[in-house]
């Protein structure tokens, strides 16, 4: 009987064993067990530009290997600046201009896997933006005007005393404007010319500071805008106005094109009058348009260069003056955030220029004789304070 039983059992052990042993069972194989997979190490080889961002560089260029898992946010920086990442890919990176002024930083490319971080460096970052003229006192300011002197003219608002800042630093009040002008331009005879969305467009001597009416438009002819032509004319314009031209003599005619709308900037260069102007009684968006100019003054067709409605960060952006450097890019004053355009005339590409480095609010600009490009900024209603920057572009401003 006990060997019966002892049989029994060691038969059920035997299947047992043998079922245990027929099973298999997927287990994960433990992460020690397994070689570590290393992320690939970012690295740059070069800069560009090489070794400074100068004053005119808007764009970095960061190249190497490696750069896919780079993120769009944090993933360059500047010393401890971060960097907006505008385009990348795993060989290239390129960010706006950082804000930051430094002889010497360490470009820095953060994976958000690698282990290790790639460096270069020094690396200089030229300082762009200064204020000037030690406008301090938080007036309002209309325009400013630059002679071929650099001598700065800034007209306050409310006083409508004219300022004089010398390029060594010296300030003056030379004269009064007879109202708060919405414009300015240096005449072909040197003197400073203030349109105050009037009738009168008045003349200023810069010697004397004394001011004249220097024109009188017909009624209904309330302008707020002008600038002189190479042949003397003076092309200016309003709400309803149309572009109205002034000839040497002082006899008055008009483009055809602007009689039902609000003019918001002129400006003449190379041939061209260019007006940005919106449909009056709406708020935005604004066109800017180019005539050509003959012998006599007149003005052609009128050609499409700009329509700020095609995307909506652009359709939001009030137009307050345009102005060209010397290889023909368009800069354009908006009263934004980020308050200066540029356009590639080539391209017809409109991009911002030094974005997150300039104040905001740009109320009118000027470009001097040189690389600088003079600003107002501040709004009142928003708490900006206000006061005149100047701006190192990188290049001279058109003639």
């Amino acid at each position: 009987m006990k060997a019966y039983k002892l049989i029994i059992v060691t038969f059920f052990m035997a299947v047992l064993i043998v079922g245990m042993t027929g099973c298999e069972y997927e287990v994960e194989e433990p992460l020690w067990d397994k070689d570590f997979a290393e992320t690939p190490t970012p690295v740059i080889t070069q800069i560009e530009p090489a070794q400074a961002a100068t004053p005119g560089v808007n764009y970095v260029t960061i190249r190497g290997e490696n750069f896919a898992g780079v993120p769009d946010t944090n993933g360059v920086y500047f010393g401890a600046t971060p960097a907006e990442i505008v385009q990348k890919s795993a060989t290239a990176i390129t960010v706006r201009r950082p804000n930051l002024a430094t002889d010497s930083c360490t470009v820095k490319v953060v994976s958000d896997s690698a282990l290790v971080v790639a460096k270069f460096g020094p690396y200089r970052i030229d300082p762009v933006l200064e204020q000037y003229g030690s406008f301090l006192e938080n007036l309002i300011l209309s325009v400013v005007a630059v002679d071929s002197a650099e001598n700065l003219y800034v007209v306050e608002t409310d006083s409508k005393k004219i300022h004089k800042v010398a390029p060594n630093g010296d300030k003056t009040i030379i004269g009064k404007a007879s109202r708060s002008p919405y414009d300015a331009r240096i005449g072909p005879d040197g003197n400073l010319y203030l349109v105050e969305k009037n009738r009168a467009i008045d003349k200023v001597d810069l010697t004397t500071g004394e001011v004249t009416r220097w024109t009188r438009l017909p009624s209904g002819k309330v302008v707020k805008f002008g600038d002189f032509g190479s042949n003397g004319y003076f092309y200016t314009g309003g709400t309803k106005t149309d572009l109205v031209i002034v000839t040497p003599d002082f006899s008055v005619t008009y483009a055809g094109f602007y009689a039902t709308d609000e003019i918001l900037a002129i400006r003449v260069y190379s041939g061209y009058v260019y007006v940005a102007s919106r449909t009056s009684g709406s708020q935005y968006p604004a066109k800017i348009w180019r005539h050509t100019i003959d012998s006599t003054g007149n003005v052609g067709d009128q050609k499409p260069v700009i329509d700020m409605s095609t995307t909506v960060e652009l359709s939001s952006l009030l137009i307050r003056a345009i102005t060209f450097s010397s290889n023909g890019i368009m800069y354009i004053a908006t009263d934004s955030p980020d308050p200066i355009l540029v356009v590639d005339p080539a391209t017809k590409k409109v991009d911002f220029f030094y974005k997150g480095i300039l104040p905001s609010y740009c109320k009118q600009f000027y470009w001097g004789s040189g690389n600088y490009l003079y600003m107002i900024c501040g709004d009142t209603n928003l708490g900006e304070e206000w006061t005149v920057y100047r701006v190192d572009t990188g290049t001279t401003g058109a003639l």
